[in-house]
């Protein structure tokens, strides 16, 4: 249930596509992939039809990976849950975007219009390259090796190609001179008086990716930020802002790199409603 608003905003997308160019191709596809066996097609079918979502590829893998047909079927991005971690990890390490989606409850008033998604920079849209400098020798680390680095481009994440996918539809938005209905957000624990936030500019601004709004947090709790953006989705590789997200009702998506000391702990939400 959590994704069907996630995917209604998807044909909402579509449709405004359609409208400014009938023979358009550069659409959202959704591929169903499920380790269900063959047995639970009929059912399945009947769920769609149900929530009268337009969903028309289906992959049932009889308890296997799906992994193995990601490129078969063209996908840019595979969401999936917890049980499958491994599976995330895998397609990352494959070069697919990849992420777990957080069991919770989610709020009941995300647009069915438009399309929200929220990225964090580092280890998403950017490489774990600064990450690390943090996790080895703390903030002062951090900082100094983004002061070192200031001019050079961060290199690319596991989502940044996604990023880049939404960029294009957007673009053909602007140049039609219409109202977008994609809208992209950052919302990073880096924060804007150190060098950290100027590189994360730079390196946005050199690959020509254009963001619509942008929270430089600088460590605060990302889950009151996320709840005024109401994103259909926020992708982010730390646990704790997974569960700070997930207790303001935005479905969240864990970028699973396993490189993580702590599992991670979801808690109930606040507000799922307002």
């Amino acid at each position: 249930m959590k994704m069907i608003f996630y995917s209604l905003a998807l044909e909402a997308v579509n449709e405004k596509l359609r409208a400014l160019n009938p023979d358009e191709e550069g659409l959202f596809h959704v591929v169903l992939m499920s380790h269900n066996s063959a047995k639970a097609g009929i059912r399945l079918l009947k769920s769609i039809k149900h929530h009268d979502l337009k969903i028309k590829q289906m992959c049932l893998t009889n308890w296997g990976s799906v992994v193995p047909y990601l490129g078969a079927y063209g996908i840019d991005l595979l969401l999936t849950s917890t049980k499958y971690s491994n599976e995330v990890k895998a397609a990352l390490k494959q070069g697919f975007a990849a992420a777990c989606l957080a069991p919770q409850s989610v709020r009941t008033d995300l647009s069915a219009d438009e399309l929200r998604v929220a990225f964090d920079c580092d280890a998403v849209l950017f490489s774990n390259e600064s990450d690390k400098k943090f996790q080895e020798g703390g903030l002062s680390s951090f900082y100094a090796y983004e002061k070192e680095h200031e001019d050079e481009p961060i290199t690319e994440g596991p989502l940044k190609k996604f990023a880049s996918a939404l960029g294009m539809m957007q673009s053909k938005f602007k140049e039609a001179e219409k109202a977008c209905p994609i809208k992209t957000y950052i919302v990073t624990a880096r924060g804007s008086d150190q060098s950290s936030g100027i590189r994360a500019l730079k390196t946005l601004r050199s690959w020509g990716l254009e963001i619509n709004e942008l929270n430089f947090l600088a460590g605060r709790p990302k889950g009151p930020i996320l709840k005024a953006t109401q994103a259909h989705i926020f992708f982010d590789d730390s646990s704790k802002n997974i569960a700070s997200s997930v207790e303001y009702g935005i479905p969240s998506g864990h970028v699973d790199w396993g490189e993580e000391d702590n599992p991670i702990e979801y808690v109930e939400n606040k507000n799922t409603s307002s």
